[in-house]
């Protein structure tokens, strides 16, 4: 089944790798933490639309947030994504 009416949360500028979806460091700590991991969600990923690293703009509200933060009012109002 193809996805629709889905959000896209971060369009990537350049390279993405695995570091740039989750930092490795001080989150390492916090295995099997999903909330806490998910503090970490892309936040090292440059937002092709402002070259700026974890900063996107909430579609709904307008307002301009971390990735992780919106990535929950998304999920809070129920709302899909995508990156």
């Amino acid at each position: 089944k193809d996805y629709q009416n889905l959000r896209v949360l971060i369009k990537v500028k350049g390279k993405c790798t695995t570091d740039h979806i989750s930092m490795a460091g001080p989150w390492l700590k916090f295995r099997g933490h999903l909330e806490n991991i998910s503090n970490n969600l892309l936040i090292g990923a440059t937002n092709i639309d402002n070259g700026e690293m974890n900063k996107v703009k909430n579609h709904e509200s307008g307002e301009e947030g971390s990735v992780p933060a919106v990535a929950r009012q998304y999920r809070d109002k129920g709302i899909g994504w995508v990156v």
